[in-house]
């Protein structure tokens, strides 16, 4: 007797520490399994091998099959896959996908001249120039590594490459198109048609999982792979942002924010400050608005830190010892009794040479639950003082939703594999003073990705309705009034340490 098929979406999340496999339920949009895999480092962190991401990749498909496989009588039969990456990061790849040279991160600063030059041609700088200032100092610096490549493209599209064998440039923003006009000027100033692939929306399906890569990733070849797209926006799409006053805190290893504004109050708001925020259109099927935001270098990567330095002396720590800090912190009183994170750079995470580096407050009755609690705290703060001159400008935000195991939405390696204790959920509350919600799929950007996949499947009508369904609200958390004034002091607080080192709080767009 035949067993029966429960269809399901796969999405890849590639972070800048670690890649997530996500199956999600193709009818319900909720999630099946998830696993985790390092995708590593080396000795410059501007720079990363993109065959461990595949190796990662496969790794991770392999055990997210397996857990899935696991947990009832029904086989698994995946319909489609999705993607989304950080960026911008500059891949430089041969035709099958593979890394003919290192990755230049989204942190590498390089290519800032290349970036003034390409402005003056463009007349547009930033995030909208995406990875061509990279791959201009690639093919001027590395005439090795650019003899080697076929094509220089953004992290997502790397990988939808490797999977399908299909080179694309996919991205929302209709100001990050390049007319014929300026192709010819990009040429002509150091591109070649190799940083410059056909162009398409994310969800677009651009071919099928070829046979070699299905063999190493255990899937049966002919998927359909949809172009894919940067986290942040796929953390939009996973989060549900259809409509304004909705927001999402991201919380990976950079860290992020974006909140659903109109035209009119965006508009307003970056007039009002300019530099606080980036701001560009809504994934294009959710209509006319705007995304305003921001990102952050490394809020993640200080809890990271924490944690790890921790356990330091034993490396292969139980998840017991994890979980028994993370319910530690969330003993702790709000503002961890004087323990507070100081603001990171927005040029770029370093490690703290101590933890007097990372603090401010410290004194000898500070546990290592202090810590954590702090650190987890300043990624909230680090948000909410972002956010904080804009909502007296004006933005409505009706609730914040949340992603990612450094919010407290999902579990995660940090926290030994545990649900997260719900007071480290309630902080974010208490510290936004509005509505925290946490999804159905608490990994935004992987439900973004899955939603994409249900899209170039022809599971979802629409990427709204696949948004809708990805992003289903599985609890509600309301900030607590007892706890408004001392919110205002921490963030009074947090503000001047901000002040005080030189950080103007502006979130870059990392992603």
């Amino acid at each position: 007797m035949r067993r029966p098929v429960r269809a399901a979406l796969l999405a890849f999340d590639l972070g800048s520490t670690s890649v997530k496999a996500l199956l999600i339920d193709a009818e319900t949009g909720a999630p099946i399994a998830i696993a985790r895999r390092a995708t590593g480092g080396g000795a410059d962190p501007r720079e990363q091998d993109a065959d461990t991401w595949w190796s990662a990749m496969c790794a991770a498909t392999h055990e997210v099959m397996a857990l899935a496989a696991a947990q009832g009588a029904e086989a698994i039969e995946v319909r489609g896959i999705g993607v989304d990456g950080h960026g911008p990061s500059l891949v430089p790849v041969r035709a099958d996908g593979s890394a003919a040279g290192p990755v230049l991160m989204w942190r590498d600063r390089r290519s800032a001249d290349d970036e003034a030059a390409l402005d003056k041609i463009l007349g547009r700088g930033g995030w909208l120039l995406g990875e061509l200032p990279k791959a201009r100092w690639l093919l001027r610096e590395r005439p090795e590594v650019a003899a080697a490549s076929t094509w220089l493209l953004s992290s997502w599209d790397a990988l939808t490459l490797r999977l399908s064998g299909e080179a694309v440039s996919a991205f929302w923003d209709p100001a990050r198109s390049v007319s014929p006009a300026q192709r010819g000027a990009l040429l002509a100033a150091g591109l070649d048609e190799r940083a410059l692939p056909p162009e398409v929306f994310p969800g677009t399906r651009i071919g099928t999982l070829l046979p070699g890569p299905a063999a190493e990733l255990g899937l049966p070849a002919g998927l359909p792979i949809a172009a894919g797209m940067n986290d942040g926006l796929a953390a939009v799409i996973g989060a549900g942002l259809t409509k304004p006053g909705l927001g999402v805190d991201v919380g990976g290893t950079a860290g992020g924010v974006a909140v659903a504004a109109t035209p009119s109050e965006a508009q307003r708001i970056t007039a009002a400050l300019p530099g606080r925020l980036w701001a560009g259109p809504a994934p294009a099927p959710f209509g006319d608005g705007v995304i305003l935001g921001g990102a952050f270098a490394g809020t993640g990567r200080l809890l990271e830190w924490v944690v790890t330095e921790l356990l330091a002396s034993d490396p292969a720590a139980l998840p017991a010892r994890r979980a028994e800090l993370f319910r530690d912190a969330a003993s702790l009183p709000l503002g961890a009794d004087g323990l507070m994170a100081k603001p990171i750079s927005n040029l770029g995470w370093s490690s703290p040479r101590s933890a007097d580096d990372a603090f401010d407050g410290r004194t000898d009755r500070h546990t290592a639950a202090h810590l954590v609690r702090a650190a987890i705290e300043g990624g909230a703060l680090a948000v909410a003082h972002l956010l904080a001159p804009a909502i007296e400008a004006g933005l409505q935000i009706s609730e914040m939703r949340l992603s990612g195991p450094a919010t407290g939405a999902a579990p995660g390696p940090l926290s030994g594999g545990e649900p997260v204790p719900a007071p480290l959920t309630q902080l974010r509350a208490d510290l936004f003073g509005i509505p925290v919600v946490v999804g159905q799929n608490a990994e935004a950007s992987g439900a973004g990705a899955a939603a994409l996949a249900g899209v170039a499947a022809g599971v979802f009508a629409s990427l709204r309705e696949a948004s809708e369904a990805v992003a289903a609200p599985a609890q509600r958390i309301e900030p607590r009034v007892s706890a408004r004034d001392r919110a205002g002091e921490l963030l009074q607080r947090y503000g001047a340490l901000s002040s005080a080192t030189g950080e103007s709080g502006a979130g870059r767009r990392e992603d």
